[in-house]
């Protein structure tokens, strides 16, 4: 019963690897998702101070197509950036 054992306790084993110089490096920092939460920050400021310029001093409908026409251009530059961050 012994060797049987053997035989199955020997198919979970695994082989021992070879890595090339024996050297372990730390995974490179990586900082997209920071950079793209950034973006999405300075995205939202800057909506909040075109609405208080656009709606607030400005108001009526010129401050509306004003605001729309700015909040388009944010988007516009911030997914652009958001996306070329690679």
């Amino acid at each position: 019963m012994i060797p049987q054992r053997e035989a199955i306790e020997s198919g979970f084993e695994q082989p021992v690897r070879e890595e090339s110089g024996g050297k372990v490096y730390p995974p490179v920092s990586d900082n997209k998702n920071m950079l793209r939460l950034l973006w999405f920050g300075v995205a939202m400021v800057a909506l909040l101070a075109f609405a208080v310029i656009c709606l607030v001093i400005v108001g009526g409908t010129p401050g509306w197509i004003s605001f729309i026409a700015a909040s388009f251009t944010i988007m516009v530059i911030a997914s652009t950036a958001i996306s070329t961050i690679k």
